[in-house]
């Protein structure tokens, strides 16, 4: 198995779903975890799944905001020492709104979330990396940023430059000890669409890719991919990334 023995990761919307599966998939392999979300309810829920609580710290932030980012690299460099892994997991979703139905108020805080906070966290958190010559990045991405039909316009733009932000920064750093790789995974059991009310249009549209979805996965599934690309393991592996879909997009 993929170890991660005392490394310091600081993993995004680790309150539930991916990240908290992440946040606990990452304990396990022996590292030790800032775990950012927005509320510190789910972060308690978060520690004590961890099988070690006291490697794992919870830090609420707005992992959106640029003074909220520094602040939480901070708070993981002050509790473990410097930042060897990051984790940009945090995500929203675009109430599979097309087009003509995403007003402006949409469209900035889904790429506010999904993009523009990526951006920042890795702006900020470059400099500690290359200073020591290493670091790993493992940015999640989606299907949506491979096809046109798995969202709604925000959320499938805001993924396929994810892809991008990934792949610009392997090519860049890779030379200089920084790893960048993705994670997309496909339909995923998480409440991050709970109630959220579908535009009609937009989910007539998903349907059409529904008939060839294989079950869907459990955030556990998707975690241990994760756990590979920050791992030594994987040091070959720079500007990937892995579709965790169960072959859906082979179709």
């Amino acid at each position: 198995m993929p170890t991660l023995d005392g490394r310091v990761a600081v993993i995004t919307g680790a309150g539930s779903g991916i990240g908290r599966a992440m946040a606990t998939a990452f304990v396990a392999a022996g590292a030790r975890v800032l775990a950012v979300d927005l509320s510190a309810e789910r972060l308690a829920e978060t520690r004590a799944h961890a099988g070690d609580p006291e490697a794992l710290e919870p830090h609420v932030a707005d992992a959106a905001d640029e003074a909220a980012i520094a602040g939480m690299l901070a708070a993981a460099d002050a509790r473990f020492g410097p930042i060897d892994i990051l984790c940009n997991n945090a995500g929203i979703l675009d109430r599979m709104a097309p087009l003509d139905e995403t007003d402006n108020a949409l469209w900035h805080r889904v790429v506010g979330v999904n993009l523009t906070g990526p951006f920042l966290a890795c702006r900020a958190v470059l400099p500690g990396m290359l200073a020591r010559g290493r670091g790993v990045i493992v940015n999640t991405c989606s299907i949506a940023g491979l096809l046109g039909g798995r969202a709604g316009i925000a959320y499938t733009a805001t993924k396929h430059g994810l892809l991008g932000l990934t792949r610009s920064i392997a090519a860049t750093y890779g030379d200089r000890g920084i790893r960048c790789n993705a994670v997309s995974p496909g339909s995923v059991r998480t409440d991050l669409a709970a109630g959220v009310e579908p535009s009609a249009a937009g989910w007539a549209l998903r349907q059409k890719g529904l008939a060839t979805r294989p079950p869907q996965a459990a955030a556990e599934e998707i975690a241990p991919v994760a756990v590979f690309l920050a791992s030594d393991e994987a040091r070959y592996v720079n500007g990937a990334n892995i579709v965790a879909d169960a072959g859906w997009t082979a179709y």
